[in-house]
């Protein structure tokens, strides 16, 4: 009910008190139900304008004095249209919401809103109204248009803002902010100050109105401009429709006779609401400019803000550098994890941080970022202030921020991974080592074995491998059980190890009940003794197995030696010490079996040990 009375109360402005020479000069009623479409949700709009159609038809005919109007064409007509066209602008309008709340005042925004209210809803109710009405004596039809035309736009532009602006939100953030009442006194001072121009005989005065509503946009912002805009219209149409200002001092309008008289006011008012609109646009771009300029400070503020949060609270270090390595930017967290002062980044030289070994690396990833490859990722070693070394990735590219011809920079972020690196190293090494008796696993026996042949080549030197297997133990975990056949195996595995004392000598498990030792630099002679020192080793376990004719647990080994002659291992050592292996079982196990590759088992070279009686 408010706004419906508050848009009759404007209706009934427009057709008194702006009523001059029988046209309407200010239609606020236009711009005022423009506004409440665009505060108001959708589905209230039907009722809004069910309502209005009646009352502004009813209050048009009181203002005017004139029952006729009722049941006059122009006025159903112009009702109808004014009502349709504030309903499309407001279902183009309202699509921006932030433009109507008052939270954006961007520049491309204003431009829609202009668009619409000085373009497209003027053309279509001037054309309209031109249509259904006779022009006032003394006017063409053009002339008519164009102060309808004018009408229109000005009430939409000038007049709906405010309206949309004005709300008790924004006049509490206005107070709150202790702006109010110097805006009150800017806008007061303003309206008079606006009388005091409309009522000056020279054209010159009008170059004053633009000044004071810049100073009002930056002393209170926008919506103490859109206010005192509101209030420069009235005042405006109201001394011109009186005679007075600026306009009628225009020498061409200086004309003769009654009939002219009319037309002189209503050119007058052309030229005011031409000169209104104008006024009006170049502030708002002014106001949608700053905003925007005062937008893109807050975000490059904030942007400063989140960037300087997210490198201190940040584990990873951003960094900049130039195509030579030279550091010119890092961010203090790198201060922070290298231990240093925050102060000794201003002139930090990355190099006396990093470990000999990977300058290289850090090098290299350089120079391919330099040729253009995007996102090379590195790992390397630094030490922090104390000497602790430290492991670091980094991520680096080219950047594409600096023009074509302009100086060219390395960004990256660096991260401390000293733990990931760790804990990789120990899984690496645990997927190599057997977790029952922690030798070495059948993996990394591959790999030792291909390497110590290749070095035993290279050196025209011997290389000696042993398969030991233990005696029975199927049996021995079929009487004893799985639990006590796993302690067997960690403790043969331990003499084994025990008699390998040579650095380079190598044991791993091969599976089940099998375990293999290398021994680089070892002929077949040493190689039978330290298969001898083998199953000794085991036999003084005096471990009890009940299932095996020597009463303890024993070890069968097949051993083989071989002077390599060329690079790769092509697997004849181990089928030479398998088959030695198969050979010793025959024998009766719990004893060693030679071989040399040549004759697949050398007679001589079996060592038949005693039978152990317990």
């Amino acid at each position: 009910m408010f706004w419906i009375a508050l848009l009759g109360l404007a209706n009934y402005l427009s057709n008194s008190l702006f009523r001059i020479q029988g046209m309407v000069a200010l239609q606020l009623t236009y711009a005022l139900l423009l506004a409440i479409l665009l505060l108001t949700p959708r589905r209230q709009w039907p009722a809004y304008l069910i309502t209005a159609f009646p009352m502004l038809i009813i209050v048009r005919a009181l203002a005017i004095g004139s029952l006729s109007e009722l049941t006059s064409l122009f006025a159903l007509v112009s009702t109808i249209t004014s009502i349709l066209a504030a309903t499309a602008g407001a279902a183009i309008l309202s699509r921006d919401r932030d433009w109507v709340e008052g939270r954006s005042d961007q520049l491309g925004a204003w431009a829609t809103a202009g668009f619409v209210t000085v373009v497209v809803l003027p053309l279509i109710s001037a054309s309209i109204f031109a249509l259904v009405r006779m022009p006032p004596p003394g006017y063409g039809s053009t002339e008519y248009w164009l102060n309808v035309y004018s009408n229109v736009a000005l009430a939409y532009l000038v007049l709906t803002p405010p309206v949309l602006r004005a709300r008790p939100r924004q006049w509490r953030d206005l107070y709150r902010s202790g702006k109010l009442p110097e805006a009150i006194a800017l806008i007061a001072g303003f309206g008079a100050f606006a009388a005091l121009i409309f009522t000056q005989s020279s054209v010159l005065p009008l170059f004053l109105i633009l000044p004071p509503l810049i100073i009002i946009l930056f002393r209170v912002g926008f919506i103490g401009l859109s206010v005192a805009m509101a209030l420069l219209v009235p005042i405006a149409v109201l001394l011109t429709g009186a005679g007075q200002g600026p306009f009628h001092a225009i020498d061409h309008l200086h004309l003769t006779g009654s009939a002219q008289k009319g037309a002189d006011v209503h050119q007058a008012l052309l030229l005011c609401r031409v000169f209104l609109v104008l006024t009006f646009i170049v502030v708002v771009m002014i106001a949608a400019l700053l905003h925007e300029r005062e937008q893109l400070q807050r975000m490059a503020q904030a942007d400063r803000d989140i960037y300087e949060m997210v490198a201190r609270q940040s584990g990873d270090m951003a960094f900049v550098s130039d195509l030579d390595g030279r550091i010119v930017f890092i961010s203090p967290v790198a201060a922070q994890v290298l231990g240093l002062a925050e102060s000794a980044l201003s002139n930090f030289d990355w190099r006396n941080h990093i470990h000999p070994d990977d300058l290289g690396t850090i090098d290299a990833a350089l120079q391919r970022v330099g040729r253009g490859e995007e996102d090379v990722d590195y790992l390397f070693r630094a030490f922090d202030a104390g000497g602790n070394e430290l492991w670091f990735e980094n991520r680096v590219r080219l950047s594409t921020a600096t023009s074509k011809d302009g100086p060219r920079y390395i960004v990256g972020s660096t991260r401390e991974v000293t733990a990931r690196v760790l804990r990789e190293q120990q899984l690496e090494k645990m997927a190599a080592v057997d977790v029952l008796t922690g030798l070495p696993n059948r993996r990394q026996l591959n790999e030792q074995s291909r390497l110590k042949w290749r070095l035993a080549a290279r050196h025209s030197d011997f290389l000696s491998l042993h398969v030991i297997d233990i005696d029975f133990f199927k049996a021995y975990n079929d009487v004893y059980g799985h639990a006590k056949g796993d302690k067997c195996l960690r403790e043969v595995a331990s003499a084994i190890r025990k008699v390998l004392k040579r650095p380079d000598d190598f044991c791993a498990r091969y599976g089940g009940e099998e375990f293999v030792a290398m021994l680089p630099g070892t002929d077949g002679a040493g190689a039978l003794k330290i298969g001898e020192d083998i199953c000794a080793a085991v036999r003084d376990l005096n471990i009890r197995h009940d299932a095996s004719e020597y009463g303890i647990v024993t070890v069968s080994v097949g051993c083989s030696t071989i002077r390599p002659a060329f690079a790769d291992d092509d697997g004849s050592l181990f089928e030479a010490a398998d088959a030695a292996l198969y050979q010793a079982k025959r024998q009766g196990r719990n004893r060693v079996v030679a071989s040399n590759l040549r004759n697949l088992i050398i007679d001589a070279n079996i060592v038949a040990l005693p039978k152990r009686q317990v």
